[in-house]
């Protein structure tokens, strides 16, 4: 049975695709609609205390799947892969900030942006092997403290380096911690695959989270990807955690909350009301 989320980021996030919302503020709306978590995107996982954290998700019954981390990467520049040292170990650093965090939630910690990206003059080859040992450094830490770690495939336009699902399990495969698996994302995978579902098939026991959005970057149902067939393809993988939305908010959070229920209630075996 396959629960349903979304990501919500502080207003000042520069980061689009997200509900740029005060949390308190967006918990009962997501609640009311039948959602049973909210994706967590952070700059500053000190920012909350477990405790002031866990009181406004549990308020409206809702649970938190996984906090997202590429805000320290768009405000910050911290990234695994920068030639800049000190941004790497900064990266390093508040990534084991975020497993601190997750492990009171029982929650994931996800890696997209903040792998970065392959600066000029840097070869492929040595961005490559800065990702494999930071990862490692941060999976070893994430095993210790029982957390997982949700690695993202992004498209083109956002990294140029791991794009595909063919590359996440192979970075997966090279970083090799029980703690690392993969998180696809229906937006980034339009881009990229050549079947959607063909790729989640492939990746079937890595999956450890899973976004959606339309091929626009809007609700489900608000663009040309069909839905049924996704999760059709995710069932057979075993996969049964989060479905996280992570779009654009047009025109209005309660909207795009709605328009992703009536798109996905008919596929769904879900505590979604009618």
């Amino acid at each position: 049975m396959f629960k349903l989320a979304i990501v919500v980021a502080p207003p000042e996030a520069v980061f689009k695709a997200v509900a740029r919302t005060p949390l308190e503020e967006a918990v009962k709306v997501i609640a009311e609609n039948g959602f049973n978590g909210v994706e967590v995107s952070l700059i500053d996982p000190k920012s909350y205390t477990p405790s002031k954290l866990s009181k406004i998700v549990s308020n409206y019954g809702l649970e938190i799947p996984a906090f997202s981390t590429g805000l320290n990467y768009l405000h910050l520049g911290y990234s695994l892969i920068s030639l800049d040292p000190y941004l790497r170990e900064a990266a390093v650093n508040r990534l084991r900030e975020f497993i601190d965090l997750a492990q009171f939630f029982g929650a994931g910690v996800v890696i997209g942006l903040m792998r970065g990206r392959i600066a000029k003059g840097q070869s492929r080859e040595d961005a490559y092997k800065l990702l494999v040992d930071n990862l490692r450094r941060v999976c070893k830490y994430a095993e210790a403290n029982e957390v997982p770690i949700f690695f993202e495939p992004l498209n083109r336009y956002e990294t140029n380096i791991i794009n595909t699902v063919d590359e996440g399990l192979k970075l997966v495969e090279d970083v090799g911690s029980p703690a690392l698996k993969l998180l696809l994302d229906t937006f980034h995978m339009n881009i990229e695959e050549a079947s959607i579902e063909r790729s989640i098939k492939k990746a079937a026991g890595k999956i450890g989270h899973f976004h959606l959005a339309d091929s626009n970057r809007l609700a489900p149902g608000m663009g040309h990807i069909d839905f049924r067939s996704v999760l059709e393809a995710l069932r057979e993988t075993g996969y049964s955690g989060y479905l996280s939305v992570e779009v654009m908010i047009k025109p209005s959070l309660e909207k795009v909350l709605k328009t992703t229920v009536s798109t996905l209630k008919p596929v769904l075996i879900t505590n979604i009301p009618v």
